[in-house]
């Protein structure tokens, strides 16, 4: 159902407008044409492949069906449909849904996945990503915002450990940008109300084991050889036109080339667009990112190691 709107000033209604934000939703803004230029840049599949619809003018979500709410900056970040087994173990894991989680949230997700696929050469290592993310409530324990009320944050003394870069910080009014996307084969729970509800146990610290200190190792040396960063990770998966928090055919280790199913398109992304994509993600960005040491089925891992969320 549609915001009641002043016939005289074409404005919605402040009662609806008050109901949204007792609901801890704002009025959405995000329209077709948004969704249409994500198509274009090959970050969203087409309407007849995932339903999507836009929102606009909508005071707080009214799903039909099976769909559910996502929010424009998460596909900028990676995110798409169906969405990846671990992407959807990780929610379960935090009892979380998917408005709950802030925008630069994905995108940590997003790098640590394609860092683990294309870089590591492993599977996206559960123990590893608990190593060095913790959730937090936003904006404090006792009072957690409805959407984008967990954010990730490196755990402490962690981020010298891991692959250097910084989120942006302007993701400016990203929550008036959803819009719906029909649920396919039910990957995602369906929308509660209210806040996340914290599970016990579910930001666990992961002190080590063999496996995270085998790969802290591999870390190191990617560092050392190769200054990879976030930004060479960002940079991959935008030329290799996918996103990495999608249910894939292929891994990042077992990337086929211009031809794998797992592209948006086969069109290769132009230097320009590939420097934008990256400077409005992070900042602080190095002059040139390093892609080398990467893995493919060309240049499989001599192992790999698997782990999942269970």
């Amino acid at each position: 159902m549609a915001p009641k709107r002043s016939a005289s000033k074409g404005k919605v209604d402040d009662a609806a407008i008050g109901e949204a934000e007792v609901h801890g939703w704002k009025l959405s803004k995000c329209t077709d044409s948004h969704l249409l230029d994500l198509v274009g840049k090959h970050l969203l599949q087409p309407r007849s492949v995932i339903c999507w619809r836009g929102s606009a003018g909508e005071s707080f979500p009214h799903e039909e069906g099976k769909e559910f709410v996502v929010f424009l900056p998460y596909v900028l970040r990676g995110l798409s449909f169906s969405v990846s087994d671990f992407f959807r173990g990780l929610l379960f894991h935090w009892g979380a849904q998917v408005h709950h989680l802030t925008p630069n949230s994905i995108l940590h997700i997003s790098i640590f996945v394609h860092f683990c696929e294309a870089f590591l050469g492993i599977e996206p290592h559960f123990d590893l990503f608990q190593y060095f993310f913790h959730l937090k409530p936003h904006p404090n324990d006792s009072k957690v915002d409805v959407v984008g009320g967990a954010g990730l944050q490196f755990r402490q003394r962690r981020k010298p450990k891991y692959i250097p870069y910084d989120l942006s910080d302007k993701v400016i009014d990203w929550k008036s940008m959803w819009f719906y996307i029909g649920n396919l084969s039910s990957s995602i729970p369906t929308r509660p109300l209210g806040p996340r509800v914290k599970k016990s146990n579910c930001n666990s610290k992961v002190s080590g084991g063999n496996e995270v200190n085998f790969v802290l190792g591999k870390i190191e040396r990617l560092k050392a050889d190769h200054q990879i960063c976030g930004a060479s990770v960002i940079a991959y998966w935008s030329m290799r036109r996918i996103q990495p928090l999608q249910r894939r055919v292929n891994l990042g280790f077992q990337y086929t080339g211009d031809a794998d199913p797992s592209r948006y398109t086969r069109t290769k992304i132009t230097e320009d667009d590939l420097k934008d994509r990256v400077l409005e993600l992070l900042r602080n960005v190095p002059g040139t990112a390093n892609i080398a040491g990467t893995f493919s089925a060309v240049k499989r891992p001599r192992e790999v190691l698997f782990r999942v969320v269970d």
